[in-house]
């Protein structure tokens, strides 16, 4: 996400931090809640180039400002999970770090991405930090949930929530890119990280799950048997082993269904045109429609326990 992006998708958070800033209200510790791809480590950039800046309102293109970005300025320092976890010695080494005196002036910010994932010690000697705050060191958290940290760390830190991006936004960035509008409606219900979106798409099987749902989808209108094709093309579910694409598959199964409604509904379709185009609203049948959904739902809930997919799929085309 841009930096104009931020300012537009989370302007509260961005003008929650200038006018605190402005009025002198600054606070050692920060909070920044978010889903990936909300623009929580942007928008902990953003705030150090607020301290740091000479201009009042960051430049975005200064020195400064692009070491900041780049993670090269000694001012800043981002502390990252190592394989998956957070660890003491990396907690203790920035408390080190920063009882030194800076060799850049201006105020200290630590920003820590994934927060939650911090082990027990390495929570602990965050806490001492925190509790004991030093003049000009500023604490930027980053979390996707903020239940995961102890209660006695969030409880010293303000809590700013980020609102979820747009779908119409990524939609729009997507197609922007190349993507198929298809494609990129499925991913934005997905996931709203650009980078997350890169891989689905460099992936190539998102493509091969939205054709196979509609062909699915399209079948009775076509006076064939959804559980024939189904089992026509049954190899492309069967040889995926990981859950997260069952789960989109399902995903774009509702996603089509809905758009189905609202081709009943007489109502301007956007997405899946290529299937909805050749069907006539007067051939949909509401509540079957409305049934199909609801049957998705649940069966997308039995995936999320330990059960044989194939089984799964049989049951849920033999019902529709």
């Amino acid at each position: 996400m841009t930096y104009e992006e931020l300012k537009k998708n989370q302007a509260d958070v961005i003008k929650l931090l200038h006018n605190a800033k402005n009025k002198n209200k600054l606070v050692h510790a920060y909070l920044f809640e978010g889903d990936s791809g909300t623009g929580t480590l942007e928008a902990a950039k953003y705030f150090a180039m607020m301290l740091l800046c000479n201009e009042d309102v960051p430049c975005l293109k200064c020195n400064i400002c692009e070491r900041i970005e780049y993670n090269s300025h000694m001012n800043v320092v981002l502390i990252e999970p190592i394989g998956d976890v957070i660890r003491k010695e990396q907690v203790e080494n920035l408390m080190h770090d920063f009882s030194m005196t800076s060799l850049e002036k201006g105020p200290q910010i630590y920003i820590i991405k994934d927060a939650d994932r911090m082990n027990t010690s390495a929570a602990n000697a965050l806490l001492k930090f925190l509790e004991e705050p030093a003049k000009d060191h500023y604490a930027i958290l980053l979390t996707n949930n903020h239940k995961r940290l102890l209660d006695t760390i969030v409880s010293r830190t303000q809590y700013i929530h980020f609102k979820p991006v747009p779908k119409n936004f990524i939609v729009e960035q997507l197609t922007n890119m190349g993507v198929d509008k298809d494609a990129a409606y499925v991913i934005s219900h997905v996931t709203a990280d650009f980078g997350e979106a890169k891989k689905f798409i460099e992936e190539g099987k998102l493509v091969l799950f939205i054709n196979l749902a509609k062909k699915i989808v399209a079948a009775p209108f076509k006076k064939r048997d959804q559980y024939v094709e189904y089992y026509l093309n049954k190899p492309l579910l069967d040889q995926e082993k990981d859950k997260s694409w069952h789960l989109i598959f399902f995903d774009i199964l509702i996603l089509i269904h809905q758009e189905l409604f609202k081709k009943a509904n007489d109502e301007k379709t956007l997405y899946f045109n290529s299937i909805l185009d050749n069907i006539k609203s007067e051939q949909i049948n509401k509540q079957q429609v409305l049934n199909d959904l609801e049957l998705l739902n649940k069966y997308e809930e039995r995936l999320n326990y330990h059960v044989n997919v194939d089984l799964l799929y049989t049951s849920l085309f033999v019902e529709l």
